[in-house]
């Protein structure tokens, strides 16, 4: 028989699960986020679930007023450019760190690469989205400075959703993992200008084609 998971581990899962309902679009951006339907929907209490959107207001994902209670912080253009300004700032510093120590990510890049082909086959956006965050994970540890690592992790929140509200598997360009390598390629050699540049053409693609996705959708 399995013991009752602890109140805090219960919190978590709720956390969790609201997270990953917000990022994936479950909740649009702009949904009002009725306490009494999350709770009914997630089988909790009110207090708690009070705690967890108060979390999520923390990580930039929902906005709480005294008006209109909680919302799903709506996603702007201004919010893209804000975060991969941010991004490539703070994976610029890191990639210059590792490069002065000549780490070596190759190996670990390369059985990435093999799965997110194999992901990209199967249609499994979730994967591609998890293994990319792994790969700029490694990255910003590679820095040896867990204040930067520290502060890139606060962003992952923010990234995946902008991700999710752009990414089809269809659109998913295995090229990014082409990237990946060049920048690993780099770093192996002491190279890190050469990483950064990689990066910024990289993480500035990337951004575009968000803002022209979002732009459009304001159009029509």
């Amino acid at each position: 028989m399995r013991a009752p998971r602890a109140p805090e581990q219960r919190f978590e899962s709720l956390v969790d699960a609201l997270r990953e309902a917000i990022l994936t679009g479950r909740y649009a951006p702009g949904t009002r986020l009725v306490q009494e339907e999350l709770a009914e929907a997630f089988g909790v209490s009110r207090i708690p679930l009070r705690e967890a959107l108060r979390r999520l207001e923390g990580e930039g994902l929902v906005v709480i007023s005294a008006n209109k209670g909680a919302v799903v912080r709506p996603l702007s253009p201004k919010d893209v450019v804000d975060l991969y300004e941010l991004r490539l700032a703070l994976e610029s510093l890191a990639l210059r760190r590792a490069a002065e120590r000549f780490v070596d990510l190759r190996e670990s890049t390369r059985r990435r690469h093999a799965e997110a082909r194999r992901a990209i086959a199967a249609r499994a956006l979730p994967t591609l989205f998890r293994l990319d965050r792994d790969f700029h994970a490694d990255v910003a540890a590679a820095s040896d400075n867990p204040h930067l690592v520290a502060a890139l992790g606060a962003q992952w929140s923010q990234i995946m959703r902008v991700m999710h509200a752009y990414f089809q598997v269809e659109m998913y360009p295995e090229a990014v993992w082409d990237d990946h390598e060049a920048i690993v390629e780099a770093l192996a050699h002491g190279d890190g200008e050469a990483a950064v540049n990689v990066l910024t053409r990289h993480l500035s693609e990337s951004r575009d084609a968000i803002l022209a996705h979002l732009r459009s959708k304001v159009v029509t």
